[in-house]
């Protein structure tokens, strides 16, 4: 509806929208502001289509999805809650599938706050056609934060395939949980024995990789995403990964800087490589653009990794308040966050 002439063409847009517009076109807009990453633009067009169009369904599931991602749970839940009420009797596929990503935020925001049994019964009211994995990632997470490991384990195991693509997707998922839970070297068998049936799949090369940096093999990690460089030169995360292991490392700085400026070309508005951008910065003693650059990733997605990040530079720069105050808010997103433990412990600091 609205292309990236958005930026050129947003004051007079702006002008347009301040005057009656119907609800898919100012959602439209919305989109597209969001797209360019202007999420305090985005946010104000989301206000004021809910307040003109309260019955608007999904206009309350994108403003309740942004400001989740933003982290604000309680204006979050208020608008994803609305959603659910609205769509309560909706047959729509489009409707049905915003209800599956609406409880799935509304379970983990719950599970963020310590409120694990309404993080269970938002789960519980799944449309029939969810898609399997999601919902099994999702009750993994919690049955992890319980202490139920191998339930947890089982509960994606368990996930039926039908496709190649299924199995991808599960393979990636069960990895993903496996890595983040401390399970590294089962993670590793895993995704070695999927690539020997797809050995130059991209993502599951990348998967192994960072899987291998968790395990400190560094010289395998490097050649697999090498390998993806080579097949994929337009894959920024391959460039990312490996640029941000060598900053994290104090290796080999201008290469690394090299490599995420690749990737922040090939990406331009991804959070999680302006991190990676803003750490090399840091490790190369730029600690003014570092702060900037962090500041802005952190603004744009409030994640635990880039306030672990966020928060050494800060105190590093003397500016100890706000950066105990950065880790807080780090903790509140992922309190097992492995960076920003390290950080803590690194720096003897209890926030």
């Amino acid at each position: 509806m609205i292309s990236n002439a958005t930026s050129t063409l947003k004051p007079m847009l702006d002008a347009a929208m301040k005057k009656e517009a119907s609800a898919h076109l100012r959602l439209g807009y919305a989109r597209s502001l969001i797209g360019l990453q202007l999420v305090p633009d985005a946010l104000a067009q989301l206000s004021l289509l809910n307040k003109k169009f309260p019955d608007f369904a999904d206009g309350w599931l994108v403003h309740g999805l942004l400001l989740f991602e933003n982290n604000r749970p309680l204006n979050a839940t208020q608008s994803l809650e609305t959603y659910i009420q609205l769509t309560a009797q909706s047959k729509d596929p489009e409707q049905q599938a915003g209800r599956v990503e609406a409880l799935l935020a509304l379970s983990k925001m719950a599970q963020r706050q310590g409120q694990i049994e309404k993080a269970k019964f938002w789960l519980t009211q799944m449309p029939a056609n969810a898609d399997p994995l999601k919902l099994a990632s999702r009750q993994a997470d919690l049955l992890a934060q319980q202490g139920q490991l191998e339930q947890a384990r089982m509960t994606l195991a368990q996930v039926k395939t039908n496709t190649a693509e299924q199995v991808l997707k599960k393979n990636l998922a069960q990895s993903f949980w496996l890595r983040e839970n401390g399970l590294a070297p089962e993670a590793y068998l895993l995704v070695k024995n999927a690539l020997s049936n797809s050995p130059r799949n991209a993502e599951l090369q990348i998967e192994l990789a960072l899987i291998c940096e968790k395990l400190k093999k560094y010289e395998e990690m490097e050649a697999l995403l090498r390998q993806v460089m080579e097949s994929n030169p337009k894959e920024p995360h391959a460039f990312n990964a490996l640029g941000y292991s060598l900053a994290d490392r104090n290796l080999r700085l201008d290469e690394a800087r090299q490599l995420i400026n690749k990737a922040v070309e090939l990406s331009p508005h991804d959070p999680f490589i302006q991190d990676s951008l803003g750490w090399v910065a840091f490790r190369q003693g730029e600690h003014l653009q570092a702060l900037q650059i962090l500041r802005a990733a952190y603004k744009l997605r409030p994640d635990a990794e880039i306030a672990a990040h966020l928060g050494e530079v800060l105190w590093t720069m003397g500016q100890t308040q706000e950066a105990t105050a950065i880790w807080r808010e780090g903790l509140q997103l992922k309190a097992d966050n492995e960076t920003l433990q390290e950080t803590l412990k690194r720096l003897k600091i209890k926030p």
